[in-house]
């Protein structure tokens, strides 16, 4: 099992520096948030599920900027059938990549329907996706990154987290529509 910390910081390190990033709620985007990435970086929030359709309108938007989002499992299953719209899109500029610990971790520790039961990998794959893998030693984490960013098209990662406390930090420095308005104005190269 992986330590969110360590798998933030990877991303952060080999992430390419005008890479576009969408953070979704939770603890992965959180994750993200405390890696103070230079990337601009847009954080998602309710509804719960909306994320990953979110970098997918960005990646229709930004078709020559390469598109990553952090979001969790609860999140994404929220809405799995986004699997089956970006695969449709055409997009080929978008990484997906979600914290994988089978719970809600950020509304209680709850498991997920069915946990346990599903690779979340495999529903990427058979949705589609060209290049879909999941990653979960620690050991080989930095080798599975790399290659999943090097892919030229669509992919997606499931890292196997482990369950670890996931308090709230400070609020962040911005409200949300603040957020939003600095992450636009750095998408129109202002600083």
């Amino acid at each position: 099992m992986l330590k969110r910390d360590l798998v933030g910081s990877l991303f952060r390190k080999h992430l390419k520096p005008d890479a576009l990033v969408i953070g979704g709620l939770g603890s992965a985007g959180r994750t993200w948030r405390e890696q103070n990435a230079p990337h601009a970086t847009y954080y998602a929030s309710d509804p719960m599920g909306a994320g990953v359709t979110m970098a997918l309108g960005l990646a229709l938007a930004q078709p020559k900027r390469e598109i990553f989002y952090i979001g969790g499992d609860g999140d994404l299953v929220m809405n799995l059938g986004c699997l089956l719209t970006l695969v449709g899109s055409g997009v080929s500029n978008l990484k997906i990549a979600i914290f994988d610990n089978r719970r809600y971790e950020t509304g209680g520790g709850q498991s997920l329907a069915a946990a346990g039961q599903y690779s979340l990998a495999e529903i990427a794959r058979h949705a589609g996706f060209p290049y879909a893998a999941a990653a979960a030693e620690p050991e080989t984490i930095e080798t599975a990154i790399e290659e999943f960013l090097a892919q030229p098209t669509l992919a997606f990662i499931a890292l196997a987290i482990a369950m670890e406390s996931s308090p709230y930090g400070p609020p962040p420095q911005w409200s949300q529509a603040e957020d939003r308005a600095v992450f636009m104005r750095k998408l129109a190269g202002e600083s």
